[in-house]
């Protein structure tokens, strides 16, 4: 859990008369104990209205300490690096700004699933995998998590946690990645078929959103538990989007933010359908649910961008690239990490949202030398409208960016080489 919605949480269950009544459904428990374990699974099967207990009891659990977490976190961090070996990528999200670190893949925290089928982390003040520092804060934070792999919810003893509500805290943690356990019967939480890094973050949407919204279901209960009054947890996913957005600057580096913001933008996906038909329809979003990330960015006003979640064209080929270049990779990156992107250059709120509900397509490129001391960039961005003048000026204000403006796209090249690269036209781009 994200110190920014832990944050969020902690300031939903302050105002509390700290007694419970005998008629409530849950109580206040410790998720190392096998009891609250139960309480907890047997009120999320309450919340989802399932009918049946698909494991027949409490799903696999396995409770660890602090330290043996942390020694788990180390050994994955190190295996990564080992079997992974520098990446060039690394050093096109830095010139891009996309990320602040070179980075490990590094598994375990949020029980979600990264792109290689590894835990995704879930703390959105740092770079995922980024070094000790990293590790520390989630060995630190992190409270329990789920694994697709192994099919266990793994929760971790911090006996020495203190905070307003930390007992609460972690019930609603678990709870949330109960949900993925539970989902994990539903759908195959281990899917490896995505062919771009936007159709991963989508689904990431859904499977984090789906969890992100009973666990706002849970944490209400809570907050009844403890004598607080009712409020609509429907509306919560708003709330949590309007503080992201206000508060950019916390959420980390943009490739960061953009998973993080997953998780609200998903459970708002998942609320919009839950006012309408309940929990049967969440399950049948399940089959129509955004295939980009696009299909998410819908605004307070309701109005849904222009492409949706259907099929979108292949995006002509970035229109100029460095005639020298050994490694060579290409990426999608969709609506939502164009979002972060450009807030992580100045862009205001209002103007990349708007840009990013804009999407029809993008197509990032990127080229290094062998021993990758020089790496270039560039990345073509398909709008279905002329992008607003003040973009290319905001990008280029650093001095960093190379910045063209077409009718409908933006042309975003950037590379460190000590020397003027010549740039070669490749396609038939305007």
């Amino acid at each position: 859990m994200s110190r920014i919605r832990q944050t969020a949480l902690t300031s939903m269950l302050l105002a509390t008369s700290g007694l419970a009544c005998s008629e409530r459904k849950i109580t206040t428990c410790d998720i190392t104990q096998r009891a609250c374990q139960e309480s907890i699974y047997y009120r999320v099967l309450d919340l989802r209205g399932d009918g049946y207990d698909p494991f027949g009891g409490l799903p696999p659990v396995n409770v660890i300490t602090e330290d043996e977490f942390r020694a788990q976190l180390e050994a994955d961090q190190a295996a990564a690096a080992a079997q992974n070996g520098p990446d060039p990528w690394d050093k096109a999200k830095l010139l891009l700004h996309l990320s602040t670190t070179a980075s490990a893949s590094a598994p375990g925290s949020d029980g979600g699933v990264a792109a290689d089928g590894g835990a995704a982390t879930g703390d959105a003040g740092n770079d995922a995998g980024s070094g000790s520092s990293t590790i520390d804060d989630q060995a630190t934070h992190i409270l329990a998590y789920y694994d697709s792999h192994t099919k266990t919810v793994t929760v971790i003893s911090h006996p020495t946690r203190t905070g307003t509500h930390p007992l609460e805290d972690g019930m609603v943690t678990l709870a949330h990645e109960l949900v993925h356990a539970l989902q994990d019967r539903e759908l195959n939480l281990n899917r490896e078929d995505f062919h771009t890094d936007d159709e991963f973050l989508a689904f990431e949407g859904l499977i984090e959103g789906d969890a992100r919204f009973y666990e706002d279901l849970f944490t209400e209960d809570v907050r009844i538990m403890l004598g607080s009054s009712p409020l609509d947890p429907t509306t919560w996913p708003d709330e949590e989007l309007d503080y992201a957005y206000a508060n950019f600057d916390q959420l980390g580096s943009p490739l960061f933010a953009a998973q993080y913001l997953m998780y609200p933008l998903g459970a708002k996906y998942e609320a919009t359908l839950y006012r309408a038909g309940g929990n049967a329809a969440i399950r049948h979003g399940y089959a129509k649910e955004p295939i980009r990330t696009v299909g998410f960015l819908v605004g307070p006003d309701g109005r849904a961008p222009p492409v949706g979640s259907g099929d979108v064209s292949t995006p002509p080929v970035v229109c100029a690239l460095p005639l020298n270049g050994d490694t060579v990779g290409a990426r999608q990156y969709g609506a939502v990490q164009i979002y972060t992107f450009l807030r992580g250059w100045g862009v205001s709120h209002d103007v990349a949202f708007a840009t990013a509900q804009a999407w029809t397509g993008d197509y990032l490129l990127m080229q290094a030398s062998a021993d990758l001391g020089t790496t270039a960039v560039s990345w073509r961005i398909e709008l279905v409208a002329a992008p607003p003048a003040s973009i290319a000026q905001t990008l280029q204000a650093s001095g960093e960016l190379s910045v063209s403006a077409g009718a409908r796209s933006l042309q975003i090249t950037v590379s460190d080489s000590t020397k003027p690269l010549v740039w070669q036209a490749v396609s038939n781009c305007p």
